[in-house]
């Protein structure tokens, strides 16, 4: 199976914000369909970054690495990033300071 057939990405611009819709499985096979999304995004330099996430229904180890380093990416390009759709367990491990994993962190999420 292709990692297009995982997880779809969706980006809609509106004058200074980019949403990025995740639909599907985030992990190491589909991470880089993110990555180029994400890059593609923040290449336009819009103030605001919204990361719709309520379609993700996989996200494992290593797709909340790469959640993780869009963040810091947003942070360190002074665009405000705003999560929506996140389920709570997701969200609670996207906000824990720092991102590294603990015994607590789940490895796997699903939805």
């Amino acid at each position: 199976m292709r990692a297009e057939d995982l997880l779809q990405t969706h980006t809609l611009w509106h004058r200074d914000t980019v949403e990025l819709r995740l639909t599907g499985e985030l992990d190491l096979a589909t991470v880089p369909l993110l990555e180029a999304a994400a890059d593609t995004a923040l290449g336009t330099r819009p103030r605001h970054l919204h990361l719709d996430l309520t379609g993700l229904t996989f996200c494992d180890q290593t797709g909340l690495r790469a959640l993780h380093q869009l963040t810091h990416q947003a942070h360190a390009a002074h665009i405000q990033l705003r999560l929506t759709g996140t389920h709570p367990r997701l969200k609670r491990t996207l906000t824990q300071h720092p991102p590294a994993p603990s015994p607590r962190t789940p490895h796997v999420l699903r939805y």
